[in-house]
């Protein structure tokens, strides 16, 4: 398509959709999330972005303009093309837009009080100080509109939401769709005045139901061909458990039934097996274009420049057709919208990653795997809304939905279940399988490699597999059997025999940020969570039963030791931990996004990057592993945590668009410049 039909159609569909309220923007073939020329879809878009003035491609895309878009659109024509990053382009972009996330101010912290009780049942005054810091972040995550900053002709990627929320923090300047259930779960054990904030982060989500039928993966327009993983129904199931707040059922229920019934319309997929048809659902966008936040990367990946390996080999660029263009860039939204973005979970060829032997999501396979994780909370969401209907009074409709949830389960089971590895799987809709086997990497357990089908391959292994037990989805006679949930559970309990950290996503190594090594918080939590909810159904004494409630502990110790570590080696202190000496740079302490299975003391800090202050669910894990053992869980302790080893150096692993990417705490000290003062927590200081 030419650029400049391309810049003509965006921008006349911009112009109609001054109101705000936007969508998916189809231009002929193409599909974008929006509109919007400078954030979306277009020449302009592209341009910019493929001179990379910014380290993430985010920054760009997170600017709104000081003028109205026609004045942006006249400044641009001016500029010599094709667009180089330098002066000109960097002085274009100084004087027609303003730091990204100029949208959402602090909110002020001293207004925020928190009341978390709990803390006084904590006795060991280590663990109970780290958690008290860790609450006191709150207030620092805390943000809300900054009306006065956009004019009102003026442009910006930002969807408005009209009350105060917490974001996760460093470059994540908006609410977040999955991000938000665990942080939910701390800021309710916080109480005071974030009981309020946790029932606005559902308010707004509400909002965002109700103008586009779902929730989209982040508050941002170039997020609107792409949802999440769909827990809003759990958001405020938890919220519920601690209020008993019936009042935010009265628009929970038509809410619930309306994302539900997006997810029905727009994401679900028919499956014939033994005469039988199933119907499940997978992550599918609507989109065909590079991913705005990521566009340099998803551009450079599509069209196939050379490849240049880590260690210095230099694959050459594959000729590509439109139609394999348009799959890949459906693909990687997709596994964006399925929040494991990126894992080799979703690829054809893992070996790829491993060996990087050439773009490693070329092979990204999303739209054509039914995800356990991803139907297991569907299956929630029904159980869930029937649990809702009952307490309203409606129990014929509450039967309806505990009908699909039954359906649901039985579906899941018929196609995901393997009864010899004792596990449920991905089911691969094109071979018409389970996704069993993947390449073999060097440190596959026995378990993992006695069944495989040959010498170089592993039976795989992703914390997906075990959502049913998390969500309930599992057969009855498996779920409520504490002998099935610990044959299910066994590897976990055998990776942390072997490895020092906690449980990563999958079994796999690669350079991708959800595999092996990095351990997720929320991953953490589904898998404590799955292991307490097994039934007592033989008595407390059973010792298979004991097995499950002895694994979470363990769990719960080893991400709780992970994240005091971490915080520690960066500089973190309390009356009953006194700092470190010697630290290469002294950050306060910080709390990150993700942490690693090898060792509870890896860090992540750089000098190229500025820190911020985060990171919402690890913060809100944290918070959930303290109360909940309390006095189970024995004094943080850190191994060999000097300050020598602290100040090593950090390797920065991926955040899903490469090797060379950053931590999503940390920002681009360049880019930190062009981003709006202490949006995500930054430090004024730049220590």
């Amino acid at each position: 398509m030419p650029l400049l039909k391309g810049l003509v159609a965006a921008t006349i569909a911009s112009a109609a959709n001054r109101t705000g309220l936007d969508g998916i923007f189809y231009n002929g073939s193409d599909i974008a999330p929006c509109s919007s020329p400078l954030y979306c879809y277009g020449p302009i878009l592209g341009e910019i972005q493929m001179a990379k003035p910014f380290a993430d491609s985010k920054t760009y895309v997170d600017m709104p303009t000081k003028v109205p878009l026609k004045q942006v659109l006249a400044g641009y024509e001016l500029l010599t093309k094709p667009l180089q990053n330098g002066t000109e382009l960097l002085d274009f972009l100084s004087t027609y837009f303003d730091p990204a996330g100029q949208e959402v101010i602090p909110v002020e912290p001293e207004s925020l009080l928190v009341n978390a009780t709990f803390l006084d049942e904590i006795s060991d005054a280590v663990n109970r100080e780290f958690t008290e810091t860790v609450i006191n972040l709150w207030p620092n995550l805390t943000r809300e509109i900054n009306g006065s900053a956009i004019c009102p002709e003026c442009e910006s990627s930002f969807i408005p939401v009209k009350r105060p929320f917490v974001i996760a923090g460093g470059r994540f300047r908006e609410p977040y769709y999955w991000d938000s259930y665990w942080i939910l779960h701390g800021l309710l054990r916080s109480a005071g005045s974030f009981t309020d904030i946790a029932r606005n982060q559902i308010e707004n989500f509400f909002d965002l139901v109700d103008v586009y039928g779902f929730v989209p993966n982040g508050a941002r327009k170039y997020y609107l061909n792409r949802a999440g993983p769909p827990v809003l129904a759990q958001m405020v199931r938890v919220y519920l458990e601690h209020t008993n707040n019936m009042s935010v059922l009265d628009r929970g229920i038509p809410m619930l039934k309306k994302e539900h019934a997006f997810f029905m319309s727009n994401r679900t997929v028919n499956v014939t097996l033994q005469d039988i048809k199933y119907t499940l659902n997978r992550y599918n966008a609507a989109n065909n274009q590079p991913r705005p936040e990521s566009y340099y990367e998803d551009w450079t990946q599509v069209n196939n420049v050379s490849y240049y390996a880590s260690d210095g080999s230099i694959y050459p660029t594959k000729n590509t057709t439109w139609e394999e263009k348009a799959w890949q860039y459906n693909n990687l939204a997709s596994g964006a919208e399925s929040g494991w973005d990126f894992s080799s979970r979703f690829m054809r060829d893992p070996r790829v990653a491993a060996d990087e032997s050439y773009f490693p999501l070329a092979s990204y396979n999303t739209v054509n795997l039914i995800p356990v994780d991803l139907n297991s909370i569907l299956y929630w969401n029904e159980v869930t809304l029937a649990e809702f209907l009952n307490m309203t009074g409606n129990s014929s409709e509450a039967e309806v939905w505990h009908k699909k949830a039954r359906d649901r389960s039985e579906a899941m089971y018929a196609l995901m279940w393997n009864d010899s590895l004792g596990s449920y799987f991905d089911f691969n809709v094109t071979s018409e399988t389970q996704e069993i086997f993947w390449a073999r990497d060097g440190d596959a357990l026995p378990i993992e490699t006695t069944p495989a089908h040959s010498n170089d391959t592993q039976v795989v292994f992703n914390v997906a597999q075990l959502t049913p037990f998390w969500t309930g989805a599992a057969a009855p006679f498996l779920k409520d059997n504490p002998q099935s949930v610990r044959g299910a559970f066994q590897r976990i309990s055998d990776y942390l025999d072997i490895r020092e950290g906690g449980i990563a996503p999958t079994n796999f190594r690669t350079n991708q940020q959800w595999d092996q090594p990095n351990v997720w918080p929320p991953h953490m939590h589904i898998l404590m969570e799955a292991l307490l909810r097994t039934p007592a159904i033989n008595g407390t004494d059973d010792e298979d039963w004991r097995w499950t409630q002895d694994l979470a502990l363990r769990l719960g110790q080893r991400y709780f030791d992970s994240a005091y570590c971490t915080w520690r080696a960066t500089g973190g202190s309390s009356p009953s931990a006194p700092p470190l000496g010697n630290l290469a740079r002294n950050l306060g302490g910080v709390m990150f996004e993700k942490y690693s299975d090898q060792s509870v003391n890896e860090a992540g800090s750089g000098g190229e990057y500025e820190v911020a202050v985060g990171f919402g669910w690890s913060n809100g894990v944290l918070i959930w592993v303290a109360d909940t053992f309390r006095d189970q869980l024995q004094t943080a302790s850190c191994p060999n945590l000097t300050a020598n080893a602290t100040a090593a150096g950090v390797e920065h692993v991926s955040h899903g668009d490469g090797s060379d990417a950053f931590s999503a705490v940390e920002i681009d000290r360049f880019d930190a410049e062009w981003t709006s003062e202490n949006v995500g927590g930054l430090d004024d200081e730049g220590e």
